[in-house]
């Protein structure tokens, strides 16, 4: 009797220890490194989102935040194997680790050595315990891999070793890092011309983003038809990644060199990727290269081609017209089960969108939260275009003007708090005071009524009173 006492009670202890197992977290990621060194360990980086009231979807449920990574068995997995520092992306000391590795998407689990060097990551909720005991399981596996700075230095002595010059590739796709257009042209001159009718090398090719006007793109389109099979049989997600890498490494580059022939060959590779549709392909071009003008600082051709692409493509439609045309999109994606939107109350400068994975009819589980590209919606490339005027610093009437025409139409298709703050600040950099003040107090309304913290933009309002902007 005494023994079955005893291991019942030793069931109770278990159990409740297995509930109370805690996180075990550095509050810094400086401490995080420093215990990583001491205990010979890797660096768990785990970047949430900024916390946002649970929405609700088309079907009126309530979306589910909870995930398998809190389970007991994955804690104890994460106290024993790593060293955890929890935090959120706006966290400034990691800004050049997010940076490096590309990621954009959260909640983020990035795996750092000692050196703060990533060497694996993964990203999003799930509520299946074994998806992030396979994550771990995987992030350990690499830990024990040679290291990206040891392969680059390896490569650099010796340039000639393809299959180390592969590795190193590998390595940088594994953790993130799409650039690789220079190593992939040292990879080409080693192949031979009948390498470029094999699919899989042509494939590995294109994924690694080569530059539009480089050999490696030129070699890799040798085989017209090899191309035209590939963009058929590859998943749509994937076509659609090799695109951007192939578009933003070409237009990185010809940025960080002022190069405006190279910018204008990427934005003329994204007018084509929209094939026949040349409306899409048109405003595409104009995008990429408004895009080359602001990062280089050519403010005229940049504000040239800007009032163009947006009284163009943006304003020849009319309000109801617009609403009409997202009510159907709204409506389309709610036929698929997904909802439209994530939350109303957005601000486009923030550049956050949510994507909800469907569980059944009346629930979903939040995946991910990404940061890029804000949303398409006519309401926020407006908002976004006449804030930038506001932001070059613009004083020309002419210029300023539009930029209000803009931000008056994006209040008509959606009167949120970030609109009316976009539109306080054009009036006022017109010196139209009183109406400046009239909107900024209507964002200060709008975002209370939104459950936004309104401390900046009533910061604002009171410069906009003491004529101190």
């Amino acid at each position: 009797m005494k023994t079955k006492l005893t291991s019942l009670i030793f069931a109770i202890l278990l159990s409740v220890n297995c509930l109370a197992q805690k996180l075990n977290t550095e509050s810094t990621l400086a401490k995080a490194v420093e215990q990583s060194v001491k205990k010979v360990k890797p660096v768990l980086l785990i970047v949430s989102p900024p916390s946002i009231t649970a929405p609700v979807t088309p079907l009126g449920a309530k979306v589910d935040f909870s995930s398998a990574f809190d389970d007991a068995e994955i804690i104890k997995r994460i106290n024993e194997n790593f060293i955890a520092y929890k935090t959120v992306m706006t966290d400034t000391s990691i800004r050049s680790i997010l940076s490096k590795s590309a990621t954009s998407t959260f909640p983020a689990y990035i795996f750092l050595r000692s050196n703060k060097e990533v060497f694996f990551k993964d990203f999003g909720n799930s509520k299946s315990q074994s998806r992030y005991i396979l994550m771990l399981d995987n992030a350990l596996k690499a830990w024990k891999e040679k290291s990206l700075s040891e392969l680059e230095q390896e490569y650099a002595a010796d340039k000639n070793d393809v299959q180390l010059l592969k590795k190193l590739i590998d390595t940088r796709k594994k953790i993130g890092i799409n650039n690789n257009a220079e190593l992939i042209e040292d990879y080409v001159q080693n192949l031979k011309i009948e390498d470029f009718n094999n699919y899989q090398t042509v494939l590995y090719i294109l994924e690694a983003g080569p530059h539009i006007d480089g050999n490696a793109f030129k070699f890799a389109h040798t085989n017209r038809k090899l191309i035209d099979s590939i963009y058929k049989r590859e998943p749509f997600a994937k076509r659609s990644a090799i695109n951007n890498f192939m578009i933003n490494n070409t237009m990185n580059d010809a940025i960080k060199a002022k190069n405006l022939q190279k910018a204008q060959s990427a934005a003329n590779f994204t007018r084509g990727t929209w094939t026949n549709d040349y409306v899409r392909g048109q405003k595409s071009f104009d995008t990429q290269m408004m895009r080359y003008y602001l990062a280089v600082k050519d403010t005229t051709r940049y504000l040239q081609t800007a009032i163009y692409h947006y009284d163009n493509y943006y304003m020849r439609i009319g309000a109801d017209s617009i609403k009409r045309m997202e009510a159907n999109e709204r409506k389309a994606m709610e036929k698929r089960g997904l909802p439209s939107i994530l939350n109303q109350n957005i601000v486009s400068k923030e550049k956050m969108d949510s994507l909800m994975k469907a569980k059944g009819a009346t629930s979903y589980t939040q995946s991910v939260i990404s940061v890029g590209p804000t949303s398409t919606s006519y309401a926020n490339e407006l908002n976004n275009a006449a804030y930038k005027f506001y932001e070059i610093g613009t004083k020309n009437i002419n210029h300023l003007s539009k930029a209000m025409i803009w931000s008056r139409r994006s209040i008509e298709l959606n009167p949120i708090s970030g609109y009316y703050d976009t539109l306080a600040h054009i009036l006022y950099r017109l010196e139209f005071y009183e109406e400046a003040i009239k909107n900024q107090k209507l964002a200060i309304e709008k975002s209370k009524a939104e459950n936004r913290d309104s401390k900046h933009l009533q910061e604002e309002l009171k410069k906009m009173k003491d004529r101190k902007i």
